[in-house]
Formats: structure tokens, C-alpha cells, sequence
């Protein structure tokens, strides 16, 4: 027979009600408690314990809104909650409550109404769980991906406006016509940044010290008024001498010396140098009218668009100097074919005048007529030969500036004077040479010499491409801080288009070529690099083929540089 022995102390030997109440309240993981029909707080378990940090004595009685955020207790949200949870059975919700020390934590909450067998309320069950770790880890999660996002669409951007400023900054590398490439770039940069202005600066090839706006979209006056900024002085000349970026957030007048800069009103710039190897060739800045922060994104960008800038701007200095290079070469070649053939016709005359006279001294023949026609043949081709050789040589001081001026105080009235009568001396009355001098003519500075090679060249041109019936009119009058002296003939004109060719050298108009009127084509070349040279200005004005032409000499008074050559 067996025996059972009944026991007395574990779960057997409990009600099930403390059972459930043990279970309940050693729970470490939840906050599970109770609530009368108002809200107070009826029991309180070790979870609520821990998570809550309330003692029961603390809690028990008081009203559970005190675990709801300010705003949200504010708001009525723990009288929502159980009105929900009344009419629903149950209401559930995520969000911040506090503890006992005021700190938050991410809550995960269940409302459960609680009713007696007859369906009456008797209070809520609430059940609480600490979800901060997760709450974090998802949060963190968000933020990542909305960096993830957020570098996404940046990178994106950012390949975009690359790809906007490639398209024009290849075009750079393709084309070297930088006047027409550099606006249409300037204006490119300004739609991918959203600026208001653009500029470029390059150094000036013949002040290595100087800036000089190249450039510019929104600041056109600045070109227009060719802005000068020298190295280490205002924006963009710290741009340059520190060779790095520069940006103003806030301008004023000590970082800002560019009037046109601040009669604008920009309110922030960005500046890049432009560099190749090593070497400072520019500025390329950009502004706003409007305060704005230019980033490191910002000044990236601008930094490549102007190393490609820079690349352009090299490239199109190597093919002018390739280009400058080959010209020189088929000008000395020009040059050289030339001369050797003009130099050929007199030295070929002095030969054949000696030859023949040669035999007719042996023959027995040579009198006293024959004699003189000899020697004036030879004389007519030595000064030839001695004027070309004189052409020859002023070319070649010009090309390499050394060709010398005496200067001094001269009267143009009267040297212009002397030239006139030596004209008529040479024409012996065959044609009207007339003078007018105006009033107020003053003394120039000039090489007295030098300026009778020219005014001599001028009257043999005029005589040389004009009837001999026809007359040559003088004039020196006052003209613009100036003396101006112009010499008209009635001939052949020139021909439209050939004002500026006829100052090439070897440069003839198409009408002297096809008559086969006599020349070097270097007269007029070298009147003009003399005139320069003096600070003047000489031109050419024609009606056009057959209708004569004038030629005009402006010089400075007494000044060796004009300060406003007149306009022709």
C-alpha cells in the first residue's frame, strides 16, 4: 500500500491569487501595476521599481500622469489613454516618460481596463517596458541613414554642378580664344554657385606686379573700366600674393579697396588663385549681394574651375607665343626674300651702268655726255641702294628697340616749313604744294631728325601715288593736348580695308601692287614705329580707290607720352 504525503509548502500550499501577486511583483523587466478608475497608482511591483525609481510608499495614491513628460501631461495625453482604453479595452503607445530623478526614457505602454463580472469599471492594469536601448539604437540607425542620405544627395549635387562647370571648363582646354571662352565659363560658375558675381584677374604681361580684370559676369564695369590691383593690396591682390583661398563673410572697406566692389554691395566673396606649376597666373573670385557662408564644398569647387581656368589661360599664352614664334620666323623670311630682291635692282643697276661704261671706255667711246648719263645712273642707284640699306637697318633697331632718339624741344611749324620748301625744291614747280598753319601750334619733344624721315616719307608717298598735276596740301594745327600735322594728296586712294595694311611691314595696298608702283613697303612701318615711339599716333583716311588719301601725325606737346590720343 502506498503512502502520499501531501505538501505543505510550495505552490500547493498558496492561493492562487498570491500566487499571481508573488509573480507580479517580482517581475524585474516590466513596471506592472495598477490603477483605480481615476488614475491613482494601487500597487507597484519591483519592475516599476526599477525602471520608474519609485518606492511603493512613494507612488501608491499618487495620480500616474507624474510619469508623462510636461507637455505631454499638459496636453491631456494620460486622460486620453484611459478614455481609450475604457471605450477600447485596451490602449497601447510608444513614447517619452520620466523618472523619479526627472531623466526621460523611451517607454513601451499597455492600458488594460479592468471590469467586474457584471461589466462595471474597476481600474486599469498598466504594464511598462524600458525601450531607451532600443529606442537609441533605432534612432541612431535613422540619423545614420539620413547622413547616408544626406551625403548621397550631397555627392550628387556635387557631381552635378561638376559636371555643369566640365562642360564648359573642357571647352577651355579646347578652344584658346580666351575673350569669348572666359565670359561664357564666368557665367556657367555663376549659375552652379548661385552667385551674383564673377570675376577673373590675370598678372599684366608687362607689370608682373599688376592684376588686371580679364573677365567678368555682374561686374562687367570692371573690365569695362580695366580695374588694376596690385599684389598683396585689397581682395584679390591677397588672393595672388598668399596663393591660397580667401573668404570674406562680412566686407568692408579695410579688406575691400575696389571701389566698384563696394558700390555693388556685395556681402561676401570667395577667392581662388590660379596657379600652374607652381606659378601665379590670376584670381578667380565670385560674390554675393546677400550674406552667405561659403563652404569648403564652395571653395573646392571654385579651386577646380580655376586650375582649369589656369590650364586655359597657359595654354592660350603657349599658342600665342607658338603663333608669335611662327610669324617671326616667316616675317624674318619675308623679310630677308624681300630685301634681297629690292637690294638686287639697284646693286644689278650699279653693275650694269659700270659694265657698259667699262666697255665704252675701251672701245674708245666714252665722251663727256655719255660720262655724265653714266654717272647719274650710278648715283640714282647708289641713293637707292643707300635708302633701303637705311630701311633695312631702321627695321631691324625697331625689332629689337634699339633704335635711338635725340629729343629735344622742337618747332613743328618750322620743320614742317623746311620740308614743304625742300618739296618744291625737288618738284622744281611741276606741282602745287600748299602749307596752312594754324594758331596756338606748340613745341613737341621729339627727335628732330627722326621726324623729318617721316614727314619726307609722307611728301614722297603722296607725290610718288598721286598725278603730278595734282596738288599735296599741308596743315599743322592744335588737335587734342597736341600738334597735329596731316598731308593730302589727290592719287590713288586706297582701296577699303587697307588703311591698317599699309602699316605692316612690307605691307602695300592692293591697288600700288597691281600698278607695280616702286617700294619696299617699309616706309610707312617705319614712320609709324617712330611716331610711336614719340608718344604719337599716325593713321591713314581714304574715300576709297582713286579719291586720294590723307595721312595724319599726332604728337604729344611737349610730352614724350600722349595722355589722350585723339580718336581716328
Amino acid at each position: 500500500m502506498t503512502t502520499t504525503v501531501e505538501d505543505t509548502t510550495g505552490f500547493a500550499a498558496q492561493a492562487p491569487e498570491q500566487i499571481f501577486r508573488l509573480l507580479v511583483e517580482s517581475v524585474a523587466d516590466y513596471a506592472i501595476f495598477l490603477l483605480d478608475p481615476a488614475g491613482h497608482v494601487q500597487s507597484w511591483n519591483e519592475g516599476a521599481r526599477r525602471i520608474k525609481g519609485y518606492l511603493a510608499g512613494e507612488i501608491i495614491g499618487e495620480h500616474f500622469s507624474r510619469f508623462y513628460t510636461p507637455e505631454d501631461a499638459q496636453s491631456g495625453k494620460p486622460k486620453r489613454g484611459l478614455r481609450a482604453a475604457t471605450v477600447d479595452g485596451r490602449w497601447a503607445d510608444e513614447g517619452w516618460r520620466v523618472r523619479k530623478d526627472g531623466s526621460r526614457f523611451w517607454a513601451s505602454v499597455v492600458i488594460t481596463a479592468l471590469r467586474d463580472p457584471a461589466g462595471q469599471l474597476i481600474g486599469f492594469a498598466k504594464v511598462t517596458r524600458d525601450l531607451t536601448e532600443r529606442k537609441r539604437a533605432e534612432d541612431e540607425r535613422s540619423a545614420l541613414l539620413v547622413r547616408e542620405q544626406a551625403a548621397r544627395a550631397a555627392a550628387e549635387a556635387a557631381l552635378a554642378r561638376l559636371g555643369a562647370v566640365e562642360a564648359v571648363t573642357e571647352a577651355a582646354l579646347a578652344h584658346l580664344a580666351l575673350d569669348d571662352l572666359l565670359p561664357e565659363m564666368l557665367a556657367r560658375i555663376r549659375d552652379v554657385l548661385a552667385v551674383d558675381t564673377a570675376v577673373i584677374l590675370l598678372l599684366d604681361e608687362t607689370e608682373p606686379d599688376t592684376l588686371v580684370a580679364r573677365a567678368a559676369v555682374g561686374l562687367e564695369a570692371e573690365v569695362e573700366r580695366g580695374v588694376r590691383v596690385s599684389l598683396g593690396y585689397g581682395f584679390a591682390g591677397r588672393v595672388a600674393a598668399e596663393r591660397r583661398p580667401l573668404v570674406l563673410g562680412d566686407l568692408d572697406h579695410t579688406s575691400v579697396v575696389n571701389p566698384l566692389l563696394r558700390e555693388k554691395g556685395l556681402g561676401a566673396l570667395l577667392g581662388v588663385p590660379l596657379l600652374v606649376e607652381g606659378r601665379v597666373l590670376g584670381v578667380l573670385h565670385v560674390g554675393t549681394l546677400h550674406p552667405h557662408r561659403f563652404d569648403a564644398e564652395d571653395v573646392d569647387l571654385v579651386q577646380l574651375v580655376a586650375d582649369r581656368v589656369a590650364l586655359a589661360v597657359e595654354q592660350q599664352r603657349l599658342h600665342a607665343a607658338a603663333v608669335a614664334a611662327e610669324a617671326q620666323v616667316r616675317a624674318r623670311d619675308t623679310f630677308l626674300s624681300v630685301a634681297a630682291h629690292e637690294l638686287r635692282t639697284p646693286v644689278t643697276a650699279l653693275k650694269a651702268s659700270a659694265q657698259l661704261m667699262q666697255r665704252q671706255q675701251e672701245r674708245g667711246v666714252l665722251d663727256q655726255a655719255r660720262l655724265d648719263e653714266h654717272i647719274a645712273r650710278l648715283n640714282t642707284a647708289a641713293n637707292r641702294l643707300a635708302a633701303l640699306t637705311t630701311d633695312l637697318l631702321d627695321v631691324a633697331r625697331l625689332r629689337t628697340g634699339q633704335l635711338p632718339l635725340a629729343l629735344a624741344p622742337v618747332n613743328l611749324a618750322g620743320l614742317v616749313g623746311e620740308m614743304v620748301a625742300r618739296m618744291r625744291e625737288t618738284l622744281e614747280g611741276r606741282r602745287q604744294v600748299t602749307l596752312a598753319v594754324a594758331e596756338g601750334v606748340v613745341p613737341v619733344v621729339a627727335d628732330a631728325a627722326r621726324l623729318e624721315q617721316v614727314l619726307t616719307n609722307l611728301l614722297d608717298n603722296a607725290a610718288k601715288y598721286s598725278p603730278e598735276s595734282s596738288p599735296i596740301a599741308v596743315t599743322v594745327r592744335p588737335a587734342a593736348g597736341g600738334v597735329q600735322i596731316s598731308v593730302r594728296d589727290e592719287g590713288i586712294g586706297l582701296p577699303p580695308g587697307s588703311t591698317d595694311l599699309i602699316f605692316e611691314p612690307f605691307g602695300r595696298a592692293p591697288n600700288a601692287t597691281a600698278r607695280r608702283l616702286p617700294g619696299l613697303g617699309l616706309g610707312l612701318y617705319i614712320c609709324r614705329s617712330i611716331v610711336t615711339r614719340h608718344g604719337g599716333q599716325l593713321w591713314a583716311e581714304s574715300a576709297g580707290d582713286g579719291r586720294g588719301t590723307t595721312f595724319h601725325v599726332w604728337l604729344p606737346a611737349g610730352a614724350t607720352a600722349p595722355a589722350t590720343p585723339p580718336e581716328n
